[in-house]
């Protein structure tokens, strides 16, 4: 148990030549007043003298100064106390000493039933380095408990720390959700594939068997992109493969397969490539999909949508607008007329975007961003769509430049396979910059005694400034994208009343079928949810009535080509300003769907459902710290929530010149919004109940909130 004597939380000095045991017991500094703050009384009267000198007297060393700086000892000490508390370990559980190599840092382990906590400390005045046997916790992550940061998993190795002076780890040891890629099992498994020479994938009919059945689907299993988990459900089957480049001895291809996924066939691409080295079973190569024996030569074959040469033939094949064929098939690389006019810079680091889901996308140095598209959709794709209008068509140049796009032609069908753009030197998406600020303002609402709180942390102005930034950059898109009326396809369309009767017939259809599915959620909720769902589906019956209040039966107003996915992770900070990246729309609908216009307050929505998303996911991060203060969190993270939305409103509102894509009344404004916020929020709940049951209660909180506003808005 640690203790913690008079004052050591604040910092304060000891006054060694009172004697004894008086040194510490001077008057507490609680302020720069007078004695401290400690007494009123005349300095000269007091039993023991305040601590005057210039490090550590009360002037410079007080609670009151402490407690207002968010890097202070004090503070500092909160947060230690509250991560103590967060764990039973720490006061209940069992200790372990770890013996290091380096006898200057001490090592221990607490355990409580399931939860284990290693604490790490470093005894001497320099920075140490030393290695510590955990191999009682193989295969177990460290997760640095006061930043909440995961550490590399466990091994058979010593495990290697480096620390500060006098600097500590607390790490809770915490068992891995999933088996890693690299199991050993999974590397015995690996089939060698025979390829006589010349042959390719789909005249080979006995080893593309093979390849169908025992090679993808374990493959594919272990892959991000690919939507099912389970190897024993993925019955796939290559239907063909096109050559990546007109020539060469050992060319990249691109296949597709064919895959059931409940119940719809869906096509995917795999470009593939044989590397001629041995496979090596020890350092085995996430990207391997298996062994191939071709006479005497041994080679890999391999998964290439973010390999360096692949990348670069790519880049060079667009830049030359070349095709290339395959029984009857083709690939199409298309650059825009920028692209193919500039030099031709050389590929030398490509790096792969690890946080991508459904598609592979890589960066290629400071110059491009390919992403290449998994699943096929036949028709017109979008973002390539809206990429090049922006480009060629119009002035907006707060969007990354779209280099080129390569397409599968098959007959009268076309497909996107993959789209390049330029790169943007950016500070990162602002989802990512939202949660980071919204992790300091949530510690400063801890941490700040309450009457200091004043709903912002430092960077909130700043913060504040970049929400108005968005709301101008959305505001001049969609400007951009109304702009041209000689183009059909952006052409801008007056709402009719048949369009709205329309658009409230689907959402009445999808919250009837959405409502009726939240009874039946499998995974348990907490008690709290359930009541969210049990009020959500007592509004079903009156549902549609709503919507019609919400919705004129009029609006003199344009349906547009918009961005269709809008929401915070869509954006890039840069520099001072903000880039719109990924027009693709919504993954789960048609690619009809997704190029049908609307009213720019679709996109609007989109956002603001995002600033919601923002919230809720810190509270979460804050609650498993400290579930105490959640109530008190709560509480400012929606004040938050409220700024945030007002400021980007404003801003948009102010820069929105063209009176047919904003509605003048501002009465006529809130409703519209409120019905495609209704709209994102069912979308939202259909996919919580597909993936997240847990995070239900944030679109159903929404849900509710529109609806309570919609019954007050005037008929």
């Amino acid at each position: 148990t640690p203790i913690i004597y008079y004052g050591d939380e604040i910092g304060m000095g000891d006054n060694i030549y009172l004697g004894d045991r008086n040194g510490v017991r001077t008057p507490m500094q609680w302020s720069s007043d007078r004695n401290g703050g400690f007494s009123r009384a005349d300095p000269a009267r007091l039993y023991a003298p305040t601590i005057m000198d210039p490090v550590y007297g009360y002037e410079a060393v007080n609670v009151e100064a402490q407690s207002r700086s968010l890097s202070s000892l004090l503070n500092a000490t909160k947060r230690l106390i509250a991560v103590r508390k967060s764990a039973l370990a720490f006061g209940r559980g069992s200790m372990t000493f770890v013996r290091p190599t380096n006898r200057t840092v001490l090592a221990y382990v607490r355990q409580h039933e399931n939860q284990i906590i290693l604490c790490v400390a470093n005894l001497s005045r320099s920075a140490q380095a030393t290695e510590l046997d955990l191999s009682p916790w193989k295969e177990r992550v460290p997760l640095e408990m006061l930043g909440r940061t995961k550490f590399p998993p466990i091994g058979e190795l010593p495990y290697l720390i480096t620390l500060s002076p006098y600097g500590f780890y607390w790490f809770e040891l915490r068992e891995q959700e999933t088996l890693p890629h690299e199991a050993p099992h999974m590397l015995q498994e690996f089939i060698t594939l025979v390829v006589p020479l010349g042959a390719t994938w789909v005249t080979l009919e006995r080893t593309r068997g093979i390849f169908e059945r025992d090679v993808l689907p374990t493959f594919l299993s272990r892959t991000r992109w690919f939507p099912e988990r389970s190897a024993s459900a993925i019955v796939p089957s290559v239907t063909s493969a096109i050559p990546f480049s007109n020539s060469g001895d050992n060319r990249s291809w691109i296949a597709f397969f064919e895959a059931r996924l409940k119940g719809e066939l869906a096509r995917f691409v795999l470009p593939m490539r044989i590397h001629w080295h041995r496979f090596d079973r020890e350092r085995h190569d996430p990207r391997a999909l298996a062994a191939v024996r071709q006479g005497a030569r041994e080679g890999t074959l391999v998964d290439v949508a973010t390999d360096k040469d692949f990348i670069a033939q790519l880049i060079q094949n667009l830049h030359e607008g070349i095709t290339t064929e395959e029984g009857g098939a083709r690939l199409e690389f298309l650059p825009t007329r920028a692209f193919a006019a500039r030099t031709l810079p050389s590929v030398d680091i490509v790096r792969a975007v690890e946080t991508e889901q459904s598609n592979s996308t890589s960066l290629v140095g400071s110059d491009y961003v390919v992403k290449i598209y998994r699943r096929l959709h036949a028709g017109i794709n979008p973002e390539i769509e809206v990429g090049r209008f922006l480009t060629e068509q119009t002035n907006f140049a707060s969007t990354p430049a779209l280099l080129g796009s390569i397409e599968l032609v098959e007959g009268e069908r076309r497909s996107a396979i993959a789209i390049v753009h330029g790169f943007v030197s950016n500070q990162g998406d602002a989802w990512t910059f939202t949660s980071g600020y919204l992790d300091r303002f949530i510690e400063a609402q801890r941490l700040l005694p309450d009457g200091d709180a004043t709903g912002e942390t430092g960077d909130g102005v700043p913060y504040s400034l970049y929400m108005q930034q968005m709301g101008k950059r959305v505001a001049e898109m969609h400007m951009a994208l109304a702009s041209r009326d000689d183009l059909e396809a952006f052409r801008p369309e007056p709402v009719r009343p048949d369009t709205i009767r329309s658009w409230i017939d689907d959402i009445a259809a999808r919250a009837e079928n959405v409502l009726a599915s939240l009874p039946r959620i499998h995974p348990p909720i907490r008690d709290t949810d359930r009541q969210l769902v049990a009020q959500a589906g007592a509004l079903g019956p009156e549902l549609r009535a709503r919507l019609e209040q919400l919705m004129p039966e009029t609006l003199d107003i344009d349906a547009i080509r918009h961005h269709g996915d809008f929401h915070l992770g869509q954006t890039l900070i840069v520099k001072d300003d903000i880039f719109v990246i990924d027009f693709e729309g919504e993954p789960r609908r048609s690619l009809a769907e997704r190029r049908r216009k609307a009213p720019a307050a679709r996109d609007v929505a989109g956002l603001l459902r995002s600033i919601d998303y923002a919230a809720t996911a810190a509270l979460e991060r804050a609650s498993e710290i400290t579930p105490e203060d959640h109530g008190r969190l709560a509480v400012a993270l929606e004040g938050w929530r409220e700024r945030a939305t007002a400021s980007f409103v404003i801003s948009y509102r102010e820069t929105m010149t063209d009176t047919r894509l904003w509605p003048e009344d501002a009465a006529v404004a809130e409703r519209l919004l409120n019905f495609f916020l209704l709209e994102k929020v069912l979308y939202e709940i259909e996919y919580e109940l597909a993936h997240r049951p847990a995070w239900l209660r944030v679109p159903l909180t929404g849900l509710l909130r529109i609806l309570n506003e919609g019954s007050e808005a005037p008929s």
